[in-house]
C-alpha cells in the first residue's frame, strides 16, 4: 500500500492493487469529512495523457485531480483565470481577502442554519452585509449590530471555534443602534 501525507502529516489517500488489473483508491474528502474508496481501471490510473477526478461520492461535487502534472497545472491556472473573470463581474475583487471573507460568510450561514445565530433579544432575524474586510451582522427587531472581521486567519479560527454567534444587545430599547464588534470573547 502506498500512503500520500499532506505537508501537514495528514494522510490524504492510500492506493492499494487490487488484484491484477484494479487499483483501490481511498481518499479523506474535505467537503464530507469521510474517507472513499474507488476501484479504477490501472490503465487508467496510470494514464499520464488525461486528467482523472476526485470526487466527493455525497454530492457528486469535484475535489481534486490526479495525472500528468503540467495538465493538471494547465488546468488549475484555466479555472484561476475563470474566477477571476467571475470575481470581476460580481464586484467581488473590491474585497480585501476574498476568499477569507467568503470562509468567514460560509461559517455564519453554517451557524445560522443550525439556529446558533441570533440576538440577545432572543431574534434570529438577522440581517448580514459584506463589507470590504467585514461581514455585519444587523438585528432585525432591536438594531443591534455585530462586526465580524474578516482579515486574518486567526480571526476566521477563533469564530469557528465559537460554537454560537450571538449579537448583544448592550441598549435594551427598540430605539438605540449599537455597534458592537466581535473579538475574542
Amino acid at each position: 500500500m502506498f500512503v500520500l501525507k499532506c505537508s501537514c502529516g495528514s494522510v490524504k489517500a492510500r492506493i492499494k492493487e487490487k488484484g491484477n488489473k484494479y487499483i483501490l483508491l481511498e481518499y479523506n474528502c474535505f467537503l464530507c469529512d469521510e474517507d472513499h474508496r474507488r476501484i479504477i481501471d490501472k490503465k487508467s490510473f496510470w494514464n499520464l495523457e488525461t486528467i482523472n477526478h476526485l470526487k466527493c461520492l455525497k454530492s457528486g461535487l469535484e475535489i481534486g485531480s490526479y495525472g500528468n502534472q503540467e495538465l493538471i497545472e494547465e488546468e488549475l491556472n484555466k479555472q484561476k483565470e475563470e474566477l477571476r473573470v467571475l470575481a470581476d463581474e460580481l464586484g467581488l475583487n473590491d474585497y480585501q481577502e476574498p476568499e477569507l471573507l467568503l470562509e468567514v460568510f460560509n461559517t455564519v450561514h453554517d451557524r445560522a442554519s443550525h439556529s446558533k445565530l441570533y440576538c440577545e433579544c432572543g431574534n434570529d432575524d438577522i440581517d448580514v452585509k459584506l463589507y470590504s474586510s467585514k461581514i455585519e451582522l444587523k438585528c432585525r427587531k432591536c438594531g443591534s449590530v455585530l462586526n465580524i472581521s474578516a482579515e486574518t486567519e486567526a480571526q476566521l479560527n477563533e469564530l469557528k471555534n465559537k460554537d454560537d454567534i450571538v449579537i448583544k444587545n448592550t441598549n435594551k430599547s427598540e430605539h438605540n443602534w449599537t455597534d458592537n464588534k466581535y473579538k475574542e470573547e
